[in-house]
């Protein structure tokens, strides 16, 4: 694997962490707050993790280009 390779995959992997942390911090968030609605709360996991993954697949796809 090369230099290049090895640091893409590093990004994506840290993107994808730092998304995971955010997610689990609107769910903390929504579990303290009970007049939060939970489908709000759910939406915006899902806008959090969707754009940790489409971060992470442009990290990795600058190598291709």
């Amino acid at each position: 694997m090369s230099e290049g390779e090895h640091e893409r995959l590093r990004r994506a992997l840290k993107r994808l962490s730092e998304g995971h942390r955010e997610a689990l911090g609107v769910i903390d968030r929504a579990l303290e707050d009970q007049e939060s609605p939970a489908q709000e709360s759910l939406a915006e996991v899902q806008d959090i993790l969707s754009g940790a993954l489409e971060d992470a697949r442009t990290i990795l796809e600058e190598g291709r280009a």
